[in-house]
Formats: C-alpha cells, sequence, structure tokens
C-alpha cells in the first residue's frame, strides 16, 4: 500500500490494490487497482488485489501494458503481505490498525483481520 505521506497516497484511488516487485535499479515496479470506473467484479479489496496481479504476471517478466503501472521509490510503498499468485490468498502481515486509513472496514472484515461490529 502506499505510504501515508507519499506522492501514491493521494495520486491513487483511496483503497487501491498495490502489487509490485524490487527491480534491479533499486525501484518498486508496483500495479494497482482501484476500480475507478466502478466494476462489479472489482468491489473488493481481494479482487483489486487479484486483478493487479494479474497484470503483473502477465507475460512476466515484462507485465501487461497499462496505465496502472508505474516505477517508485521503494520509500513510496509499504509492504503488508503477499498474495499467492495460484489461489489469490492474501496473507497481510500488517496490523489492522496500521492500514485502516487506506483499506475499508468492510475490505479487513473480508480479509480476516478484525471481527464485523454487531
Amino acid at each position: 500500500m502506499p505510504h501515508p505521506e507519499s506522492r501514491l497516497s493521494s495520486d491513487l484511488a483511496h483503497g487501491s490494490a498495490i502489487v509490485g516487485l524490487p527491480l534491479a535499479t533499486g525501484q518498486i515496479r508496483i500495479y494497482y487497482e482501484g476500480n475507478v470506473i466502478g466494476a462489479e467484479n472489482l468491489t473488493r479489496y481481494r479482487d483489486k488485489a487479484a486483478q493487479a496481479s494479474g497484470r503483473l504476471l502477465h507475460n512476466y517478466p515484462t507485465g501487461y501494458p497499462t496505465r496502472a503501472r508505474e516505477d517508485v521509490d521503494p520509500r513510496e510503498v509499504v509492504e503488508i503481505g503477499v498474495i499467492d499468485i495460484e489461489t489469490h490468498q492474501i496473507d497481510i502481515a500488517a496490523r489492522p490498525a496500521d492500514v485502516s486509513w487506506w483499506i475499508d472496514v468492510d475490505d479487513l472484515v473480508d480479509l480476516g483481520l478484525i471481527q464485523k461490529a454487531e
């Protein structure tokens, strides 16, 4: 996810899923999905992460030709977890309090990071 003080935190759609890999240059190549068009199949954070990872892995290592790709300074992003490329299972190691400013509550529940309030 973007570092809270990075340019990405205001440039990307709030709640965008970001996946990335380090480059030999020291930068991180990120692919992101923010569902700015409101697609029904990209409403959950996990679905956006799967879409972004699909772009990253398409014709690897070249990746999918998209505007939703950027090479950034590593300080622009914070690694919060990993995604299994075969199952799309997301394992977030960050504490819910550290990601709740970016990931919506419903998505935190869906990801199993918090309990739904009764």
